[in-house]
């Protein structure tokens, strides 16, 4: 007899064991699980449930795809995308936290990258505040520590 799955995880337990954010976990979801296997869309107001199984595949998958050097909670989309000018090699967006906002220079600000301070370039750091987790890329191979943001800034101080 086969044994049936317990989905007793929400979206928000799934990323905090994984150190990603939920942006992530839902693309994931998206890429790598199965309905009714790994995940459910419960109806009864709970939304998406996962199996506990379905941490240690999302495991799996973070480490075989992951960057040299990057660590778990790293990884943000494994997407590829087009390198900055003619390279042909694969950017790997990476999850960063926030520390510092520049106020001399509101288009950077510091973050936090396993475990090494970068810099991360964004249109405007008015509404980024520390702990707030960003993906983003490095720009310049010249200098690691130089990364960019993806995406658009947080609508609000401190919300997306």
């Amino acid at each position: 007899m086969k044994e049936t799955a317990v989905f007793n995880l929400t979206e928000e337990n799934v990323a905090d064991a994984l150190g990603l954010t939920r942006e992530t976990v839902r693309q994931l979801r998206a890429d790598e699980l199965y309905l009714d296997e790994d995940f459910i869309n419960e109806t009864g107001g709970r939304g998406i449930c996962y199996a506990e199984h379905a941490i240690e595949k999302l495991r799996l998958i973070l480490k075989e795809s992951a960057a040299p050097g990057a660590k778990l909670g790293d990884i943000a989309v494994l997407n590829v995308l087009p390198a900055a000018a003619a390279d042909d090699k694969a950017t790997v967006i990476l999850d960063a936290v926030v520390t510092k906002i520049y106020t001399h220079n509101p288009h950077y600000l510091e973050a936090i990258l396993g475990g090494q301070p970068i810099n991360v370039r964004v249109n405007s750091n008015v509404n980024f505040i520390p702990g707030m987790i960003l993906p983003s890329r490095n720009l310049s191979k010249k200098n690691p520590r130089q990364y960019g943001f993806i995406g658009r800034c947080p609508r609000g101080r401190g919300t997306w």
